[in-house]
């Protein structure tokens, strides 16, 4: 009784969690017992999949809203409840109601027919809130290797692919290889410290006049790991060939949803662990890895002709954005990395959406779409390609939309933190990095196409999708103030 009266404040503060781990259980009932019997009378199990799925993350996604525990820390200090986190978890359970939103359309015309895809699914929600939520170095690594093991499975998914088989081969040693580094690096620190719990580390590393160079070695290898999940250089070899090899339903989900919870976890340790070590390491570590993102991302891509390849140089690119902002080491650095993930993932969520049709539409029979492929687009679909060039003009940084005003706070967080060569290196690679996203929009508009090009009519859910991030970016301008208040509450949360 005593037991279940000290927990009981944790279960309630858990209760999404304890939600989606038994909705997992759920679905995987639900589609074992009626695919058997879907298999033979011919019918389709994918739309009742789809429904039960929307329903669990929608659950999933108040519950967390109407949380009644505010902020403190829970089952003995492994996971937290805080601002950050809730806000954190709403913004992903919204991109994976994007991702299931369009996804019915999608798996019936790439005959993509197995119900383990929504289990898969609630499992990434269920593994991004336990990674959001952790207090310990530990449970950071449990929750990331829980949902790594996920990705693994998802990349390889189309097993008749070469291309699928490659990028899940890759993703699985790369990524071997990048658990190895935080194990080792968590490992050092605890060497060094004796704790792994980061509100122990916070009180121990905030007086330190003497500094351990393990400490120093284990922080490097840790950020690294959880670096190289979002594709940050020089940890990003594997990005291009799995946005390429995976199923694109695939590559949409690694693309949107994931960079969120990395960064959450990314600031608790250099703005609340480790924040004594701000001018002596995470301002270098940081700028170092953001320059050489953006210089990645600028040069890589020019000579792309894969669009889904584009699209991962292209994410470099702006991972190089969000770690200038954290080098700035300033409330105003925050806010710009917070707003500047929230505006990039609804204009991605927007170019997957129109990326999955393209696939779909695409008559050359593989799933290697390139530029030549977009060609018609304008005259098939007049106002589908008018909005996908507004995201592209988004994505480069050209105003008024939003993405202009993400890149200017990471601008202007720069310039407050005195990194004056670092901001002109940024314009030097926005503009540079503006040439393939502009020769896009001149192969919508200017090239010519001798066959008939027939874009496939969008279904209910993912013109849902396209009209809420669509209009979000494009009309941005109109009432901005919701996106700063939102992440400026969320950065002070986090700082105080």
């Amino acid at each position: 009784m005593k037991f279940a009266l000290i927990y009981q404040n944790d279960t309630a503060a858990f209760l999404p969690e304890l939600f989606l781990a038994i909705s997992i259980l759920v679905v995987l009932l639900y589609g074992s017992f009626l695919g058997v019997s879907a298999a033979s009378l011919y019918t389709y199990l994918t739309p009742s999949m789809v429904r039960l799925t929307s329903t669990i993350l929608f659950l999933s996604f108040f519950l967390v809203l109407n949380n009644p525990v505010e902020s403190q820390t829970l089952w003995n200090a492994i996971f937290v409840t805080d601002n950050i986190g809730t806000w954190s978890k709403l913004i992903v359970f919204l991109g994976l109601l994007f991702c299931v939103s369009v996804s019915e359309s999608y798996m019936f015309s790439a005959r993509f027919r197995a119900y383990e895809f929504f289990v898969f699914i609630i499992g990434i929600g269920l593994s991004l809130c336990l990674l959001i939520s952790s207090y310990d170095l530990l449970s950071i690594y449990l929750s990331m290797e829980f949902l790594s093991l996920i990705f693994y499975v998802l990349a390889a998914w189309k097993k008749n692919s070469y291309f699928s088989a490659e990028a899940g081969l890759k993703y699985f040693i790369l990524g071997s290889i990048a658990s190895i580094f935080f194990l080792f690096g968590a490992s050092l620190i605890y060497f060094a410290m004796g704790t792994t719990n980061l509100g122990s580390l916070t009180l121990l590393t905030e007086n330190l006049s003497t500094l351990s160079p393990f400490i120093y070695l284990g922080l490097v290898c840790v950020v690294s790991a959880l670096l190289f999940k979002i594709g940050a250089a020089p940890y990003h070899m594997w990005i291009a060939d799995v946005y390429e090899g995976a199923p694109t339903l695939v590559g949409f989900i690694f693309a949107v949803i994931p960079k969120f919870a990395f960064f959450v976890v990314i600031l608790r340790l250099s703005f609340m662990s480790f924040w004594s070590f701000f001018p002596s390491l995470w301002e270098n570590f940081f700028c170092m890895c953001g320059l050489f993102s953006l210089f990645v991302g600028c040069i890589c891509g020019l000579g792309e002709i894969k669009i889904k390849r584009l699209l991962a140089f292209s994410s470099v690119g702006h991972v190089g954005f969000l770690c200038l902002g954290l080098a700035s080491g300033n409330i105003e650095g925050i806010q710009a990395v917070l707003f500047y993930l929230l505006i990039y993932m609804l204009t991605a969520a927007f170019l997957w959406i129109y990326i999955l049709y393209l696939d779909l539409s695409s008559t050359s029979g593989s799933a290697l779409l390139t530029f030549s492929d977009s060609i018609g687009l304008i005259r098939a679909n007049p106002l589908m390609g008018f909005g996908v060039a507004l995201m592209i003009f988004s994505l480069a940084g050209i105003p008024p939309f939003g993405g202009f005003f993400a890149k200017l706070n990471i601008f202007v967080s720069l310039i407050d933190s005195s990194f004056f060569i670092v901001a002109i290196f940024v314009v030097i690679t926005s503009v540079i990095s503006a040439f393939y996203y502009i020769r896009l929009i001149k192969i919508f508009y200017f090239e010519k196409n001798k066959n008939w090009f027939f874009f496939t009519p969008l279904s209910k859910g993912a013109a849902l999708v396209l009209v809420l991030s669509g209009l979000t970016i494009i009309f941005f301008m109109l009432s901005p103030n919701i996106f700063y208040l939102l992440t400026y509450k969320i950065g002070l949360g986090l700082m105080f």
